[in-house]
C-alpha cells in the first residue's frame, strides 16, 4: 500500500504531495496554480493510488486554510465511495477500522468551518562561504591539526552543505603550500566496518546552528580541487558541532 499506518499522511505518496504543495506556496506560487501543478505532477498515479492525491491534497490545503472546492469534492467522493479501502480490508479488520476512522475525521474537517489562510514563508536556507578546494584545519585536544578538503558543495532547496574529505595529516604544525597540495584524502571505509568516517556532508539546518568558524575550524588554504572530488559522496551526514565533538572524542585514533 506504500503506507506504514492508517493516518492520511502515514503514506509516502501522501507526504510527497503535501511537501510539494507547501513548497510551491513557499516559493510564492498562488493557490490555484499550486493546486494545478500538484494535480498535474501526480496525474500518473495508478488506480490503486489515485485516491491518495485527493485525500492528501485536501488535507494539506485545509490545514493551511486554503481548501479548494474542486479538491474538496474529489476528496469527499473518495471518502464516501470507500475508494481505496479494499487495500485496508485485505490488511485486516483492525487496520480497516483505523483507516475508516481517519477518513471519517478528515471528512469532518473538510466539511466543517475552514480557518483563514495561513501565511506560508520560505524556510531559512544556509548559504556557505566555503568553496570547493578550501582546506580546513581543526586543532585536536592534543594540539595536533586535522585537515579537511572541501570536495564539493551540495546545493539543496534548504541550503548548501559542503562535503569534506579528511586529509592524511595529523601533526602539530601545518604543511607548506606545496606539501599541502600533495596530501591525499584518507580512504573511506564502509559503514559496516565500524571504523570512524573520514568524509562528511556538513549542514546547518537552522539559523542558530553553528557554522564552521564557530566551532574552531579555519581555512588555511585554497587548492584547485581534483576532478575526482566532483562526484565524491560523503559517508556521514552531520553538523559542525557534531563533527567537532566526534573529532574531540576520537582524537587518539
Amino acid at each position: 500500500m506504500g503506507a506504514w499506518g492508517p493516518a492520511i499522511f502515514s503514506d509516502d505518496t501522501a507526504c510527497d504531495i503535501r511537501s510539494d504543495y507547501r513548497e510551491l506556496l513557499e516559493d510564492g506560487v498562488d493557490d490555484e496554480e499550486a493546486t494545478r501543478r500538484v494535480i498535474a505532477d501526480y496525474h500518473h498515479l495508478g488506480d490503486d493510488e489515485a485516491h491518495v492525491l485527493w485525500l492528501a491534497l485536501a488535507a494539506a490545503q485545509s490545514a493551511l486554510g486554503r481548501l479548494d472546492d474542486s479538491v474538496k469534492s474529489e476528496a469527499l467522493r473518495v471518502i464516501d465511495g470507500g475508494i481505496g479501502l479494499e487495500l485496508w480490508a485485505e490488511a485486516g479488520a483492525k487496520e480497516l477500522a483505523s483507516r475508516t476512522a481517519a477518513l471519517t475525521k478528515l471528512r469532518k474537517t473538510l466539511t466543517g468551518p475552514q480557518k483563514p489562510p495561513s501565511k506560508v514563508r520560505r524556510p531559512w536556507a544556509h548559504v556557505t562561504g566555503l568553496r570547493a578546494g578550501d582546506v580546513l584545519a581543526y586543532t585536536l585536544p592534543d594540539g595536533k591539526h586535522a585537515l579537511f578538503r572541501v570536495a564539493s558543495l551540495d546545493a539543496q532547496r534548504v541550503g548548501t552543505a559542503p562535503t569534506l574529505r579528511r586529509l592524511d595529516w595529523r601533526k602539530s604544525s601545518l604543511p607548506s603550500g606545496r606539501k599541502l597540495a600533495k596530501l591525499k584524502p584518507l580512504a573511506e571505509t564502509r559503514a559496516m566496518d565500524d571504523k570512524p568516517s573520514v568524509s562528511f556532508r556538513v549542514a546547518r539546518h537552522r539559523k542558530k546552528d553553528e557554522d564552521w568558524s564557530d566551532v574552531g575550524f579555519t581555512v588555511v588554504e585554497h587548492l584547485t580541487p581534483p576532478a575526482e572530488d566532483a562526484n565524491f559522496s560523503a559517508r556521514t551526514c552531520t553538523t559542525w558541532r557534531a563533527l567537532r565533538t566526534s573529532l574531540d572524542n576520537g582524537w587518539r585514533a
